[in-house]
């Protein structure tokens, strides 16, 4: 029995579909720790990626294979790889657009069998930003309920400042971004999505998913409206902490369908559990452990730059090391996709003829090995309260682990959402946000924001009490669990849901017979006038 035909479902399954590197992952297998031990059973659609699927398995989250492996596009993919190297937002952006074009079936196809074609079709499903085509489908096509979380929010309605690393230009026209290039991208990839899973409903001679198409419940204008207006068409949880919206987007209007709830955050416990192998093996823990006490009156910067590369790896180590040398700071340096280790530094000075700009290779060398741990994995939450300093890209789950510990950061943007989350650290003053991205800082500027950022009691002071305040919530994930059971019985259980998708699809058909009529008489009027002209210019020839 669906659940249009019971006014009282009750809420047993949840799936979870999610896109992105390991950072943007993460939070949503926080959120599907607290599902599960709620009592839900939980299902994650995540990237076919060995990286997620061991961050899955790790807290018994069952992971469904969907889309393209993000490590490998990122490896493999030259264009996406030198875009990230040099920091080019756009080109990015535009290598995102393209892999999701040429992937379309790829990405399809789970959707399809796990909840089109009924293999295991949940009660309510969870999509990240990069799926909410498929949380519109689940929606106003197959009547589940569906919630968007995003990890980030941002809005191009300040003139003086564009989101996401996009130039800011003359006037705000900056705006056009969006207008012009990124709402008309989204909905033509919803019409991408919407032909494949059309064409595999038609293959398997099924007739509930053919019966809409996106054209019956959601026009381009409704789009375009619901994004330049910000009224998300199904309840948006912001996973951010309010004080980012005061930061960043301090005229957004809040409403019942968009809010902010704070981070989603995988508890220091968590990560640092036996079993927990995403954030490094007991030896690997021993390590850092014994690192930090090593020296318990100089506490070490973390410094860990995740899926972004720095130019190159070579000139990424030396640039790291020596920073570190030249503050005369102990460091704890996160591998991440660069692959950043002691070998790779002996390389980087044998391949640099043993110089660099503020010193000798032998000297960095030498530095490094009595003042540098090196570390494939960490877990943010139990280390970054233990260090001096945090620098890192500025991902959002490693901005909020970075200011729930309490601890002044440094963030060195690459891209999106990485320039945002820097000028919340400038703005809070817990520590120092660059504007320009980490491939144009150079070792002196980086020095000079570690001495600036350790030597201001003012930065010190004001990062353990944004850290308090952080810490002083339920966001482990339990927040937005509760969120969602709050929706469930405030929406569902009296089919509350199921009358505003009547409202909306009787509003949708009575736009689209209204927009229909008007090309009819404009294509008429036209046909009229040309037949008019002929007859004018024939009766001017005889």
């Amino acid at each position: 029995m669906s659940s249009i035909e019971n006014p009282r479902p009750t809420l047993r399954n949840i799936t979870i579909m999610t896109t992105g590197s390991r950072g943007d992952i993460q939070p949503f297998v926080a959120i599907g720790i607290a599902l599960k031990r709620a009592g839900y059973t939980v299902r994650v659609m995540a990237q076919p990626s060995p990286t997620h699927a061991t961050l899955l398995g790790d807290f018994g989250l069952e992971h469904v294979p969907f889309g393209v492996d993000s490590d490998a596009f990122m490896k493999n993919d030259e264009a996406a790889r030198t875009a990230m190297e040099t920091g080019d937002t756009l080109n990015f952006f535009k290598c995102i657009a393209r892999i999701v074009g040429s992937n379309t079936e790829t990405i399809c196809r789970p959707f399809y069998d796990e909840v089109i074609n009924g293999k295991h079709r949940p009660d309510l499903i969870i999509v990240s930003y990069l799926n909410r085509f498929f949380g519109l489908y689940a929606r106003y096509v197959l009547n589940i309920p569906t919630i968007e979380i995003k990890l980030q929010h941002w809005t191009f309605d300040d003139p003086s400042r564009a989101p996401m690393g996009m130039p800011t230009l003359p006037l705000g026209l900056h705006r056009f971004i969006h207008t012009k290039l990124m709402i008309p991208q989204d909905y033509n990839n919803f019409q991408k999505f919407d032909d494949c899973i059309a064409s595999m409903s038609i293959a398997n001679k099924e007739e509930t998913s053919t019966s809409l198409r996106i054209g019956d419940f959601l026009l381009y204008d409704q789009w375009f409206e619901s994004e330049v207006n910000h009224s998300p068409l199904i309840p948006l949880l912001i996973a951010q902490p309010p004080l980012f919206k005061d930061a960043l987007c301090p005229h957004l209007p809040i409403s019942p369908n968009l809010r902010y709830v704070g981070p989603a955050i995988i508890e220091a416990t968590d990560q640092i559990k036996t079993d927990a192998s995403s954030f490094g093996d007991n030896s690997s823990k021993k390590k850092v452990q014994d690192f930090l006490s090593m020296d318990s009156g100089r506490k070490p910067i973390y410094m860990g730059w995740g899926s972004m590369i720095r130019r190159s790896t070579h000139k990424m180590i030396i640039f790291a090391v020596e920073a570190l040398r030249n503050s005369n700071q102990r460091g704890i340096v996160l591998g991440g996709s660069a692959g950043l280790c002691m070998e790779v530094l002996e390389e980087a000075i044998s391949f640099n003829n043993a110089t660099t700009n503020e010193g000798n290779g032998k000297q960095i060398l030498e530095y490094a090995k009595e003042n540098v741990l090196f570390v494939d994995k960490a877990p943010h939450e139990w280390l970054f309260s233990q260090v001096s300093l945090t620098i890192h890209h500025g991902g959002a789950g490693t901005l909020n682990a970075a200011l729930r510990a309490g601890v002044p950061t440094i963030v060195t943007p690459v891209f999106g959402d990485q320039y945002d989350n820097s000028f919340v650290v400038q703005k809070l003053g817990v520590g120092f946000g660059f504007e320009h991205k980490l491939q144009d800082i150079d070792v002196k500027d980086l020095s000079n924001a570690i001495d600036g950022v350790l030597n201001d009691p003012a930065i010190a002071k004001r990062a353990k009490t944004v850290g308090a305040q952080m810490r002083d919530n339920k966001w482990d994930g339990r927040a937005i669990a509760e969120e969602v059971e709050t929706y469930w019985k405030e929406t569902i259980t009296n089919g509350k849901i199921f009358d505003e998708v009547r409202d909306w699809k009787d509003a949708t058909a009575k736009r689209k017979s209204f927009y229909e009529k008007r090309t009819l008489r404009n294509r008429v009027a036209i046909g009229l006038a040309l037949a008019a002209a002929i007859i004018a210019f024939l009766v001017k020839q005889n």
